[in-house]
């Protein structure tokens, strides 16, 4: 895929998570379209190209929020290495495994996420953002991951490498 389409593809993901998904908040918490995009991509596809655009899309969203630059970053590429090893091959058309990857990943991201900012010093209540935050915000992303896994899956399909056949 062209590096220029991911690039404005990504940067579209990041205006679109910083200034649609505030209205599509539920009981407090927003979708996080970029994680949904990068696991999802992570599943289509190498774990590798997963890694590139949550670290290309990890920056974009650290630029456009108020969090210190890196903080999106990291738990980005980190649930993109995990989802990435679990590349869909034989169940790309199932949307169980992407649901599970989408519940899982967002734990992951959200805690990982709260520990950057705990350790640089920010306050953190660990119980009232696990209930708060954490939880809701896994299952939101649970529920908005069928549609972003469809269209992923799609340009997957549009732009994969023709396989060789005798």
């Amino acid at each position: 895929m062209s590096p220029y389409l991911v690039s404005l593809l990504l940067v579209m993901i990041a205006l679109t998570q910083t200034t649609l998904s505030p209205r599509l908040a539920l009981l407090g918490v927003q979708p996080n379209l970029m994680l949904l995009t990068v696991l999802s991509w992570s599943l289509l596809r190498r774990g590798t190209d997963g890694m590139l655009w949550a670290f290309g899309g990890g920056l974009l969203i650290d630029m456009l929020s108020g969090a210190p630059l890196g903080t999106s970053c990291l738990p980005l590429l980190l649930v993109s290495f995990f989802s990435g090893l679990g590349e869909v091959t034989v169940f790309r058309t199932s949307l169980s495994v992407p649901l599970l990857v989408s519940f899982a990943g967002s734990l992951l991201h959200d805690s990982v996420f709260l520990t950057i900012l705990y350790l640089m010093g920010w306050s953190v209540d660990w119980p009232t953002s696990l209930w708060r935050l954490i939880l809701p915000a896994a299952g939101l992303n649970t529920a908005f991951m069928p549609l972003v896994y469809v269209l992923l899956r799609w340009l997957h399909q549009c732009t994969k490498e023709r396989e060789l056949a005798w």
